[in-house]
């Protein structure tokens, strides 16, 4: 009972503390989403989350299905990996956010509920658990949950950031392709959309990229995503176009030009693509890397009549 007493005694002391919140001064003081609550059964934590996160977007599941993708049974738990594995299969892209409260709350403001985990015990006795942050309260420090078969259920800022930090401050928020997450910075974002180009549905990636890119249009991460799935998909005027304007945003780029040049190899112009993966070479800290793509490139004829002229970086870069 002396242990447990103690223990106690510590984490009110901790729940003291105060959390600073980033731009409080700009933020409604209250929101509060209507997000649907969905009671957890055992050990079913994550998939209740996700289920509460998915019908928020209007989509048809339950925990039970989901369970089947992210449960593990010997865990009594699911990983982060399978859900946002999980996610993707509904169609939604689960935006690592960073690590401090004012991410979440900048989220919530934006009107997107944030998937968190928690360890609601202690780094040697832990008790993992996934909740939904749907809103908060700036007068009281307080974040408003769905968590477990609690509806909004209130936590200091205090607390849940000591819970929160010691499953390593893990939130996502969870979009479709008609908008951004609220703080999406494009690495990130096109990073995390590129998740689902390599699970297959590159339709679904391009739907992100193509979002990305009317709210970034000069953005290098977002212009190479869209370059890259163009060449792939044989789409090879629009992949040197993007290219072109890639090194031209980079020149000093050995990747960039890489895959310029098989994206004019693609259309036939083999010229043009030595000249592209020789600066490739040139720029390269490794040259070696590029050495089996130039001969791959110098063994292909130059077969089209209509070769673009390429943009050439200035030799003071």
């Amino acid at each position: 009972m002396r242990l447990a007493s103690v223990l106690i005694t510590c984490l009110l002391l901790q729940a003291c503390a105060s959390v600073v919140v980033s731009g409080r001064d700009s933020l409604p003081a209250k929101q509060l989403l209507t997000v649907p609550f969905v009671s957890q059964q055992d050990f079913y934590c994550g998939p209740a989350a996700l289920e509460e996160i998915a019908r928020f977007h209007g989509l048809s599941v339950d925990q039970q299905s989901i369970a089947k993708q992210v449960f593990i049974p010997g865990k009594k738990g699911s990983l982060a990996i399978e859900m946002q594995a999980a996610a993707r299969q509904l169609g939604l892209l689960p935006y690592p956010l960073d690590k401090n409260l004012s991410s979440i709350i900048s989220e919530v403001a934006a009107d997107n509920p944030v998937l968190v985990f928690q360890n609601l015990g202690f780094a040697w006795w832990p008790q993992w658990h996934y909740a939904v942050v749907v809103g908060y309260d700036l007068y009281t420090d307080e974040l408003i949950l769905h968590s477990g078969s609690h509806k909004n259920y209130r936590l200091s800022f205090a607390t849940f950031t000591k819970t929160w930090a010691r499953a390593n401050n893990w939130a996502r928020v969870l979009t479709d392709s008609s908008y951004l997450p609220e703080t999406a910075k494009p690495a990130s974002y096109i990073s995390t959309a590129y998740d689902f180009e390599q699970a297959g549905d590159v339709e679904l990636a391009m739907s992100f990229y193509n979002l990305a890119a009317e709210e970034w249009p000069a953005s290098k991460p977002v212009l190479t995503a869209q370059a890259n799935v163009a060449l792939n998909q044989g789409d090879i005027s629009r992949a040197i176009s993007l290219f072109a304007q890639l090194v031209q945003m980079d020149g000093d780029d050995p990747a960039l030009w890489n895959n310029y040049a098989f994206a004019l190899l693609a259309k036939g112009c083999a010229n043009e693509a030595i000249t592209a993966i020789n600066t490739a070479i040139s720029l390269a800290a490794d040259p070696v890397l590029y050495q089996n793509s130039r001969d791959e490139i110098a063994s292909s004829a130059d077969t089209s009549q209509s070769c673009p002229g390429i943009f050439m970086p200035s030799s003071d870069i």
